[in-house]
């Protein structure tokens, strides 16, 4: 007869342990293949359980097969050769991801200062989405999000950006390198876009992943050589069957410059030269600038649907809130239906339910006044800090008041692997123009520091400060 020792099972339900058990004495072979089972009442009645602890036990190993149900014979052991014995070894947990001890200042571009984020209104949204939600919380999310989500944004855009947008082109999505991989989908394998030599070097770089293929638009010739240059030397994407031309005309990261008026217009007329060619605006940081008016996106000026639109909410918001949004021209939203209508969302109901909630009721507008005052006091903090350093000495700071970086060229001789080893040891964690860009901008006895301080503390200012001016002495 089987006995178990019931006392060993703890918090593990009777029928559950009973079924472990039996299933790993199978599979040990200390129960052979064919070797008929106890009745479940007699088995019951020598472990002192019910009949129905029995009977779910063995219905759960009749399901996997471990055991053979006869009729009016009983219970039989399978024959599980073929199955692999049950290891006792456990698998090795996964460590948690920490800060490293002694970091101090890290000034890497995907950083922010959480402590700002109103936490308890998400929650409070967050809530009411799995209350209102009901069993749209459940079901398969439109290919293109949510109605609740997608009006919010086209009426927030209105808003905030002067955009007329229609909420039936909008199409969210987890962030945009998800949304520029559909949207270079759309246009076929190998399709080209133009992107600025100083812009976004991950998508640069890892165009081949997203099936197509960057083609680099450098600034128009100056005479001073070290001159990044704003306007761009659009007759170089003329000369390519290049169809989108990427570009972030708000904030031009990572120099963080506006895009002049005139380089606006440019690129607006490369794409109504002809048939099929579109503009991708990355509006991404647009929403801090400090002084002036914001600038105005160009899907606003496009009067021919020839401007794509993207910005994403992991800036404005959190990092881990993957959700982006792309509004494209009537006849492109078409042709995604078409193509890629049968893709799920892919940002669940309840996250665009509370994002939804969240920008209905004020509270993202009510938030992003608040940051731009937060960042504004803190950039003002840092940039005097800076200027009377030991480091303005030898030091420029490029600055255009938006975002949440600037650039910091430093004239000295040492290389990027040194400093980045002695920014570690100082407890800073630097990050350079290279970093974010293909174009090289330094020249000899020079290097450009990328500047973030979403991240900063503002208590640690003078203190960050003084640790960088340490990283540049002799």
């Amino acid at each position: 007869m089987i006995a178990y020792d019931l006392s060993a099972r703890g918090r593990t339900s009777l029928y559950a342990f009973l079924y472990e058990r039996i299933r790993d004495d199978i599979i040990a072979g200390t129960l052979a293949a064919g070797e008929k089972l106890p009745s479940k009442r007699a088995l019951a009645q020598n472990l002192g359980v019910g009949v129905n602890t029995i009977a779910l036990a063995y219905g759960q190993l009749v399901a996997e097969g471990f055991v053979q149900a006869q009729e009016k014979r009983g219970y039989f052991v399978a024959d599980v050769r073929d199955i692999a014995p049950v290891s006792s070894h456990r698998p090795e947990r996964l460590p948690v991801e920490e800060d490293e001890p002694g970091c101090v200042m890290d000034f890497r571009a995907n950083r922010l200062n959480l402590d700002s984020f109103p936490i308890d209104l998400w929650n409070r949204c967050m809530r009411k989405a799995m209350l209102d939600g009901g069993t749209r919380l459940y079901q398969t999310v439109p290919y293109a999000g949510l109605p609740e989500l997608r009006n919010a944004i086209a009426e927030y855009l209105h808003r905030s950006r002067g955009m007329h947008v229609s909420p039936a082109c909008i199409v969210i999505g987890a962030g945009t390198e998800y949304l520029l991989m559909r949207l270079f989908a759309l246009f076929g394998d190998n399709v080209g876009f133009g992107i600025e030599s100083t812009g976004f070097k991950k998508l640069i770089l890892g165009a081949s992943k997203f099936h197509a293929r960057a083609v680099i638009v450098p600034p128009k010739p100056s005479d001073d050589l070290f001159d990044i240059g704003d306007d761009l030397d659009m007759d170089r994407l003329r000369g390519t069957d290049a169809r989108l031309m990427y570009v972030s005309p708000a904030n031009r990261f990572p120099t963080g410059r506006v895009m002049p008026a005139s380089t606006r217009s440019d690129v607006l007329r490369w794409a109504y030269e002809k048939p099929g060619r579109y503009v991708v605006e990355d509006d991404y940081d647009s929403e801090f600038r400090y002084a002036g008016r914001l600038t105005l996106p160009l899907f606003a000026e496009d009067g021919r649907d020839r401007v794509i639109y993207l910005n994403t909410f992991s800036k404005t918001m959190v990092p881990s809130l993957r959700i982006g949004y792309m509004v494209l021209p009537p006849e492109l939203m078409d042709a995604y239906r078409d193509q890629q209508g049968f893709y799920s969302c892919t940002v669940s109901s309840f996250e665009q339910f509370a994002l939804a909630e969240f920008i209905d009721s004020g509270a993202f507008e009510r938030h992003m006044n608040r940051m731009r005052n937060f960042y504004r006091k803190k950039r003002k903090a840092l940039l005097k800090a800076l200027r009377e350093s030991p480091l303005a000495r030898r030091s420029t700071i490029e600055e255009y008041a938006a975002g949440t970086h600037f650039l910091l060229r430093v004239r000295t001789d040492l290389k990027r692997t040194d400093i980045t080893q002695k920014g570690e040891r100082l407890g800073l964690r630097i990050s350079f123009f290279t970093d974010y860009s293909i174009c090289d901008i330094d020249m000899p006895g020079q290097v450009t520091l990328v500047v973030n301080y979403a991240a900063i503390d503002p208590g640690r200012i003078d203190d960050v400060v003084d640790r960088l001016c340490q990283v540049f002495e002799s």
